[in-house]
Order: structure tokens, then C-alpha cells, then sequence
């Protein structure tokens, strides 16, 4: 992740966008980026059998009122934020709509307020899940209050598995970059299973802690040579055993970071229908910002 160079901010009028405005402004305040404040709207008058002139002129009359209480919104923010834009949308899907967006607008960032989750919102996806599986930029799902300066920022990594490389060093490199604009300190994770769900009852039985020390080893080693490829100095290694998500939720109780940075996989198919995304578990558990990236 490079500092970002245009960064939206999503008003889905759920509380905590006046905080993920101050967050769009601290970064705008190191980056120079532009900012840019977008909500998707839309009314039933689109399909009642009305003369299309008129209902052109209902639905800008609607666009226009958002646009200013949008507007007002952003007035606190013109001496902050050098430049700030206010979009209103127009469609009855605000998720394909915000996903449009990004890419005509060429976003480097989104940063949403978060949603309440339940479990059926592992079948009916919500804005969060669809962007944080298919935005061509991280995400930033801003759940808890205002940010400070100081403080951890944590990044959750899966350095065994050559597959995730590349996944990885985008997950290290995004979070270095905020570490250094929040002047906070870097902790990095590893989490890999238990060791009763990787090798055999034989095998447990035979060597447990050399096996467990050898896993540990490994990735420590891993995760210390990738550091040292990308240029960050001091950061905490946290290697652990254990459930991934509930391991990085216990790590952040712990921790308390301002956020917690993690990679994601775009879904597809049934695959969309499922939980199973480490980072979407992990979303519902943790109590902090979550920083999401993926390999595009």
C-alpha cells in the first residue's frame, strides 16, 4: 500500500462518520490526498409511470437535498482537509454503486463507518462484506472512536504459506505506512493451528514440543526475513498457535492498537454465500479499526 493519493469516505448515515471524517482528515494531513465524501441514494418515485422529465427533475430535487446536508457535513473539515469533494448517488444498490465509484474515481482508500453484523449477514452480504471481498483498494472499516497519535498498530499475516506472499508483504507494507502516520508502534502476528490439526497422534506423541518449536521457529524466521525485505525496523513479533481469528481478537484485547490490519481474498460463486474468510471472522471479533487489503 503507497500513501494514497484520493480517499473515500462512505456516508451510510449509520453513526460514526463524523469519526471516520476525522480519520479521513489525520491521513489527508500526511498524504496530501484528496478527499472525497459519497453516499448512494435511492426512491421508489423512479418507478412510478410518470412523465420522464418530471421524474428527472423529482430525483435531482432529491439528489440535491442530500448533497447539501452532505455538504454541511464536510463544513467542519475546510480548514482540515485541503481538498474534499461531495458526491450523491443515484441507485438502488448502493454496494454496486460504491464499487463503481472506486474505480471511476480511481480511490486509493475507502474508509466506512461499520455496520451492525449478525449471522445472516454471512448469507445476505452487507456494503462491509462486499467491500472488503471485492474493492480494488483497502478498506478501512472504522468501528471504534476518533484516533490518536502514539499507540500499536497490528498487522495479521500468514507467512507459511508461499501462496500468501505476496498477500502478505501488501498486509506488512499497509501497515508500516500507518504505523508511521499514527507515529504508533508495529506488532506483527502469525498465527498457525493447533498442532493436534497439522501432524498425527503419532507424531504428537513422539515429538510434541520439538514439532511445536520447529513450527514456531519457521515462522519466525519467515516473518523476520520479510520485514527485513520491506524496511521495518522494530516491529514486536507475535507468533501464536491457535485459531486465527479468535487469536488475533485476544491479541487485540491485549493490545489495544488503533487498528488492525489484515488481507482478504476476493469470493466468488457459493464461496460468497460462506464464512470462512479469516479476516470477515475476525471483522465480527474485533473491537478496533480494521484495515483490509487484497491483491487486486
Amino acid at each position: 500500500m503507497d500513501s494514497p493519493k484520493r480517499t473515500l469516505v462512505i456516508n451510510d448515515k449509520l453513526v460514526g462518520i463524523e469519526a471516520a471524517l476525522g480519520k479521513a482528515a489525520l491521513i489527508e494531513h500526511y498524504t496530501g490526498c484528496e478527499v472525497e465524501v459519497a453516499e448512494v441514494i435511492w426512491d421508489f418515485i423512479e418507478d412510478e409511470p410518470i412523465p420522464d422529465v418530471q421524474k428527472a427533475n423529482l430525483i435531482e430535487a432529491f439528489v440535491a437535498a442530500d448533497r447539501h446536508s452532505l455538504k454541511a457535513l464536510l463544513k467542519p473539515y475546510e480548514d482540515r482537509i485541503a481538498w474534499s469533494e461531495a458526491r450523491v448517488l443515484w441507485n438502488k444498490r448502493a454496494d454496486e454503486e460504491i464499487l463503481q465509484e472506486i474505480n471511476r474515481q480511481r480511490i486509493d482508500l475507502v474508509i466506512k463507518p461499520s455496520g451492525s453484523h449478525s449471522l445472516s449477514d454471512y448469507l445476505y452480504a452487507p456494503l462491509d462484506w462486499r467491500l472488503i471481498r471485492e474493492a480494488t483498494c483497502p478498506v478501512l472499516i472504522s468501528k471504534a472512536s476518533s484516533w490518536q497519535t502514539g499507540g500499536a498498530v497490528l498487522a495479521a499475516v500468514d507467512i507459511a504459506d508461499a501462496s500468501h506472499t505476496e498477500l502478505s508483504n501488501e498486509v506488512l507494507r499497509a501497515a508500516g505506512l500507518m504505523a508511521q502516520l499514527l507515529n504508533a508502534d508495529l506488532h506483527v502476528a502469525c498465527v498457525y493451528s493447533d498442532l493436534g490439526q497439522s501432524v498425527s497422534a503419532l507424531q504428537v506423541a513422539m515429538d510434541y514440543e520439538g514439532i511445536k518449536q520447529d513450527m514456531r521457529a519457521t515462522r519466525e524466521q519467515r516473518l523476520s526475513d520479510a520485514l527485513a525485505r520491506l524496511g521495518l525496523e522494530n516491529v514486536q513479533m507475535h507468533v501464536l498457535e491457535g485459531k486465527p481469528a479468535q487469536v488475533i481478537a485476544a491479541l487485540e484485547q491485549e493490545l489495544t492498537p488503533t487498528l488492525t490490519v489484515m488481507g482478504t481474498a476476493a469470493r466468488k460463486g457459493l464461496g460468497k454465500l460462506l464464512l470462512g474468510n479469516t479476516a470477515e471472522d475476525a471483522l465480527s471479533r474485533l473491537r478496533g479499526d480494521v484495515l483490509t487489503v487484497r491483491i487486486v
